[in-house]
């Protein structure tokens, strides 16, 4: 099995022609070059169209003896969309961006012997899932180091980074969950196709989708763990809070109550010692009496 990465229609043409199997993986091809090989492998119009555009979501689309699967992987933090063209006597990979992984699948591919269609396939597919699981291990470390730090004491930049950790999550979601439910649902669209053996491409594919609900699992637990985190967060900031309240407390009644007794202080505060025992001590005592309380409660102890 050769593996090319250019559009050289002669020797396209050539391997299509003899029935070669061959592995075509393009990074941003001209829509030019997608015309041409369309024209050349009979892809047809509506999948080359649909390769044009990106952005696109997690989909099997059946053309007879094609299908045309949108999958996505991952590049460190990146998400990747790769449009897997299979028909059984090739596959054409088109994507716009690297993919560690599946440079890697396709250096293995292009020493190992692949001598069926559907390994393949299986491999491309396993590469882009094994990216997802790298790109949530990742976020694991990350929200660990996150809720360790909710704990102490969180600066801006950490408080900032555990609500766009939490939209990145929610974003991978919606992309490892469908692509969990595509496998499911449309695995047998790729194992109907000539040239693939379903009886041996059953449980390959089944194994990529058993990746995907992994790493799907793992990204509800690390939400779940995010919104502890917040929520630990929000709990501190309602603590200080009332540790505000509870100094201020005794301090406005203080105030309150000599300002509507002015003349009672006028009488009677007629020396430092008087001073310093109403007037200051009136003050200190009940924050002594505040700062007591809130340590036998915990609140004033770093945890």
């Amino acid at each position: 099995m050769q593996v090319l990465d250019t559009v050289d229609l002669d020797a396209i043409r050539a391997l299509h022609e003899r029935e070669e199997f061959f592995w075509l993986d393009l990074v941003s091809p001209r829509d030019a070059d997608l015309d041409a090989l369309g024209a050349v492998l009979e892809i047809p119009d509506l999948a080359i169209e649909d390769t044009k555009e990106f952005g696109q979501r997690p989909k099997i689309d059946d053309y007879g003896e094609r299908v045309l699967i949108v999958f996505y992987g991952a590049h460190e933090t990146d998400l990747v969309e790769v449009h897997v063209h299979v028909s059984g006597k090739e596959v054409v990979t088109v994507r716009r961006a690297e993919c560690a992984h599946l440079w890697e699948a396709r250096e293995r591919a292009a020493k190992a012997k692949i001598r069926t269609e559907q390994d393949l396939v299986y491999r491309v597919l396993d590469a882009l899932a094994d990216s997802l699981r790298t790109l949530a291990d990742t976020y694991t470390t990350e929200v660990e180091r996150l809720e360790e730090i909710a704990f102490v004491r969180p600066k801006p930049a950490d408080r900032r980074r555990m609500s766009e950790v939490r939209s990145e999550l929610f974003r991978l979601q919606q992309i490892v969950v469908p692509q969990r439910e595509m496998l499911a649902r449309g695995g047998d669209l790729i194992e109907d196709l000539p040239g693939l053996e379903r009886d041996v491409a059953r449980h390959p594919f089944r194994d990529v989708h058993d990746d995907l609900v992994v790493t799907a699992n793992e990204i509800d637990y690390l939400r779940e763990l995010l919104s502890e985190t917040l929520n630990v967060l929000i709990n501190q900031m309602a603590s200080r809070l009332t540790i505000v309240a509870t100094i201020f407390l005794p301090l406005t009644f203080a105030t309150g109550f000599f300002g509507m007794n002015f003349g009672w202080m006028v009488d009677h505060i007629d020396s430092a010692e008087s001073f310093l025992i109403l007037g200051v001590g009136g003050m200190i005592i009940p924050l002594v009496v505040a700062a007591v309380l809130l340590l036998r409660t915990g609140y004033l102890q770093r945890q």
